[in-house]
């Protein structure tokens, strides 16, 4: 062990004295640089938060309430992490901290309402880096022109006109479904899964 521990000790020994004493110092002070500005941050998000933003927790430095979050997505009530800080703290908005952002979540139709009446006037939808990298370019994470231009699209596509059109098409598809896979049927059996 002696000598393993004497081994290693030469090894690092020979690799910094390689190095002259600026590249020391700035191996050393870049870490040390990078943390104290993460520590900054987190203390004064916690300790002066700003006024204007919404009652709520900002969960652990750097992580927020990620851990939290993430394993509701797979249990059977998804929607439980968002209705516990809506009793915890306020019914409308609440704040939290997400994939190391933090973020104000507005629940129910007068929040939506809200988010979607002032888009690019008072509010202005972003996404943090990590959710754009996961889910590349769709209507859920663009913003600004892009998004008003995409949301024209699919809304011309869903409008009572369009839907008009459809009904004669999915009339016709049901009674052909009905007719190939059903005719015949006395009785079936339907089970009711989840909400």
């Amino acid at each position: 062990m002696l000598i393993i521990i004497t081994t290693l000790a030469s090894r690092i020994n020979a690799m910094f004295s390689s190095l002259d004493h600026d590249s020391i110092m700035i191996l050393v002070a870049t870490p040390c640089l990078l943390l104290l500005y993460f520590v900054i941050k987190t203390l004064k998000e916690r300790l002066f938060p700003d006024p204007q933003l919404p009652p709520g927790s900002l969960g652990w430095p750097l992580l927020g309430e990620t851990l939290q979050f993430l394993p509701t997505r797979r249990s059977p009530s998804p929607e439980r992490f968002v209705s516990d800080r809506m009793k915890k703290y306020n019914p409308q908005v609440f704040k939290t901290s997400l994939f190391g952002e933090t973020v104000a979540v507005f629940c129910g139709p007068a929040g939506n309402k809200f988010l979607f009446s002032n888009e690019n006037k008072l509010v202005n939808v972003w996404w943090p880096t990590s959710v754009k990298k996961l889910m590349k370019s769709s209507l859920a994470n663009v913003v600004g022109d892009e998004a008003q231009r995409l949301r024209k699209i699919f809304m011309t596509s869903v409008d009572r006109d369009a839907l008009k059109s459809y009904i004669d098409r999915m009339d016709l598809v049901a009674q052909n479904h009905i007719r190939t896979h059903w005719e015949g049927i006395t009785s079936a059996c339907f089970s009711y899964l989840g909400k």
